[in-house]
């Protein structure tokens, strides 16, 4: 007999459990990297805060980076690129955010100002309709349920609001093998795979009516990998699986939802 759904619920269940451990064990070596002074802080989360208000601005949505709006970051690690987005409220989400708060290194990377929560993106601790700005930054990987948290997405978007996703996604053959390597805790912190047509057509499922979409070169992310120092990255670079960017910036059509 195939596997039954509260068979595939369990083992969703237990993959998103060890990447919970493997993202909690990752940022305890980092904030060590970082004491120690062997690696640097976390200012990407600045400059990846000043791509977005670049995008928004570009598509004609400037008034949401003026400080005015209200925004919420799901799955926003230890810091998060809301931290230093413009806003009149700043909320953001991680199921280890009291695990990071009690680093006193990443603490220190955030801004006093926003307001840390820990939950799911599954169950968003938050009224519906409250929220300007949407953000799931390279995080709809890592959560148990998808389409779980596309549905809590829509509830608490404001109908005039927008949703900006980023993920990595990887070549159709990447994304098999790394299929395997999930299942095979090899990449534990990965649960799901995308290439840039499932995750298009994952939004598009959900509503989102996408007005900005860009996706990264392969290429260029396999030749530097290739080139890198690292074993693991040039494994990743011979193995098919070498990670580019898709990034999609939407509105969610309420009521069209599947």
């Amino acid at each position: 007999m195939g596997a039954t759904r509260e068979d595939l619920m369990a083992e969703k269940s237990n993959r998103w459990n060890v990447a919970q451990e493997y993202e909690a064990g990752y940022w305890k070596k980092r904030a060590e990297a970082i004491q120690a002074g062997s690696a640097t802080d976390l200012g990407f989360y600045e400059w990846r805060a000043g791509q977005l208000i670049q995008r928004l601005s570009g598509i004609g949505y400037g008034h949401l980076t003026d400080g005015g709006a209200d925004i919420m970051e799901i799955g926003s690690g230890p810091v998060g690129l809301a931290s230093h987005f413009p806003a009149a409220k700043r909320l953001l989400i991680d199921p280890l955010a009291s695990t990071y708060s009690a680093s006193r290194v990443l603490v220190h990377q955030r801004n006093p100002e926003a307001l840390y929560c820990e939950g799911t993106g599954e169950t968003l601790p938050t009224k519906d309709n409250a929220f300007d700005l949407v953000i799931i930054e390279n995080c709809i990987d890592h959560v148990r349920d998808i389409d779980a948290v596309m549905t809590e997405v829509i509830r608490v978007v404001k109908p005039t609001g927008l949703v900006y996703l980023t993920v990595n996604n990887r070549s159709m053959l990447g994304y098999w093998v790394h299929r395997f390597l999930s299942r095979a805790k090899i990449d534990p912190g990965h649960p799901h795979t995308f290439t840039p047509r499932r995750f298009r057509k994952f939004l598009e499922k959900h509503g989102l009516a996408i007005q900005d979409w860009e996706v990264s070169s392969y290429w260029k992310a396999t030749v530097d990998d290739l080139r890198s120092s690292s074993w693991k990255d040039r494994l990743k670079g011979l193995l098919g699986v070498s990670e580019y960017v898709a990034y999609a910036i939407g509105h969610i059509v309420h009521g069209d939802s599947v």
